[in-house]
C-alpha cells in the first residue's frame, strides 16, 4: 500500500503550480552551467572554474552541517539545474547558481526527469566523474533568504519535486569543469564499460 503523502496550507499552494517533466531518457546530455564551493561550508556556493570529484564530495568544498544531515558518501555532490532555477524565479524568487548550496548547476539536461539510481557521466568519457542520484536534498532554513517569502517548501521533493536539488555518491572520481558535458547513462551500462 502507498504511503499517504500529507501537505500542509503552505505546501498544498505550491503543489497546485507543478509541472510535469518528461522522465529523461539515458543519452539525454547537458552541460555544467557551474561548478560550485565553499570552504568551511555553507551557502551560497561561489563558482570556480574547475575541481575534483571525490568520494566524499568537491576539493576545495566543505559543509558546516555533517553527515548525516550534508556529505558523507551518499551525499558527496550536490546538483540543481538551470532550468530549476528559471521556474523558481519565475515565481518571484532570486536564485543563481550555488545560491541553494548545489556543487554542479546543470543547463540543458533537466533533473525534474531524472530520478533516485540515475547515473550521470561528467566531461569525458573514458575518465570523467560518474555520479549516481540518492535522495532529493532537503530544503533546510539555510535557504530561506534566497525566497521572496522564506518560503523553502518551493523546492521540496514532496512538494515540487521536479524542482528539487539533488545529492548524488560517486561511483567514478575526476575532473569536472564549466562546461563539460554531463550525459544520462543507460542503467544496463556497467562502470567498466565506460
Amino acid at each position: 500500500m502507498a504511503e499517504e503523502i500529507r501537505l500542509n496550507d503552505e505546501e498544498r499552494g505550491f503543489a497546485a503550480g507543478r509541472v510535469l517533466i518528461p522522465r529523461a531518457r539515458p543519452g539525454a546530455r547537458g552541460k555544467i552551467a557551474s561548478v560550485n564551493v565553499s570552504f568551511p561550508g555553507g551557502v551560497p556556493k561561489r563558482p570556480i572554474a574547475r575541481t575534483t570529484i571525490g568520494t566524499l564530495g568537491l576539493a576545495g568544498d566543505g559543509q558546516r552541517s555533517k553527515p548525516p544531515v550534508h556529505g558523507g558518501p551518499s551525499k558527496a555532490v550536490c546538483l540543481f539545474g538551470v532550468e530549476q532555477i528559471g521556474r523558481v524565479n519565475a515565481d518571484g524568487h532570486d536564485l543563481y547558481p550555488g545560491a541553494l548550496g548545489e556543487n554542479l548547476t546543470i543547463s540543458g539536461l533537466d533533473l525534474g526527469g531524472l530520478a533516485a539510481g540515475d547515473m550521470l557521466s561528467i566531461g569525458d568519457a573514458a575518465g570523467g566523474p560518474i555520479i549516481q542520484l540518492t535522495e532529493p536534498a532537503a530544503p533546510c532554513k539555510n535557504i530561506a533568504t534566497c525566497f521572496s517569502d522564506w518560503r523553502i517548501a518551493r523546492v521540496s521533493a514532496k512538494v515540487r519535486p521536479e524542482d528539487t536539488r539533488w545529492y548524488a555518491r560517486v561511483l567514478r572520481e575526476g575532473p569536472v569543469q564549466s562546461g563539460d558535458t554531463v550525459e544520462l547513462l543507460d542503467p544496463a551500462a556497467t562502470i567498466a564499460a565506460r
